[in-house]
């Protein structure tokens, strides 16, 4: 899918509204100063680094996107240097520090060494069958490319609906700092 100023403004919109109520985001980007700009900085960054991966996928209806990248594909971009930078400067230093140890906690208890990363799946109200849409296209990239996709959530409803789509948790850390639970899922290419 090419991506146009279009889609960058709606993937932002629609991520950004999804980020606005989880937990994990929240406890990464805090509760002082001006949240929405905080996590469209967030949002921003997430897009700009699973583009530069081929990992966006938005759905016909164009309510629902999902930002992925394969874990072995790693490419630089000064483009996506100055993303992160621009969230890390929009973020307390304490939060910074935070994000980066979370990070590499997480990245200790992935599974597999190649993979496909589910990032961020966001869904508007209304987006009827994009869920579904979105899921058998990184489904059918699963199984093209022969690649297991790992999935974090520390939202129990998306767990569960996970669960319904073949993910199964493998793994789960209780965040006694910021009193979340994340689940790490993977689902087996078929």
């Amino acid at each position: 899918m090419t991506i146009n100023n279009q889609s960058f403004t709606d993937t932002i919109r629609i991520i950004s509204n999804c980020f606005d109520s989880n937990p994990s985001v929240n406890a990464v980007i805090g509760s002082n100063g001006n949240r929405k700009l905080k996590i469209k900085n967030l949002a921003e960054y997430a897009f700009i680094k699973t583009n530069n991966r081929n990992g966006v996928l938005v759905s016909e209806n164009k309510k629902g996107v999902l930002l992925f990248y394969k874990s072995h594909v790693n490419p630089f971009n000064i483009k996506e240097l100055f993303y992160e930078l621009k969230f890390a400067l929009s973020i307390p230093f304490k939060n910074v520090l935070y994000s980066l140890q979370r990070e590499s906690f997480i990245k200790k208890h992935r599974i597999y060494s190649n993979y496909i990363y589910c990032w961020f799946l966001g869904v508007e109200k209304g987006g009827d069958n994009a869920v579904y849409e979105l899921k058998n296209k990184i489904f059918e990239l699963s199984n093209k490319e022969n690649l297991p996709i790992l999935i974090e959530t520390s939202v129990e409803k998306n767990k569960n609906i996970y669960q319904r789509y073949g993910f199964e948790v493998y793994y789960s850390w209780f965040d006694e700092k910021n009193n979340i639970t994340l689940w790490f899922m993977k689902r087996e290419n078929k």
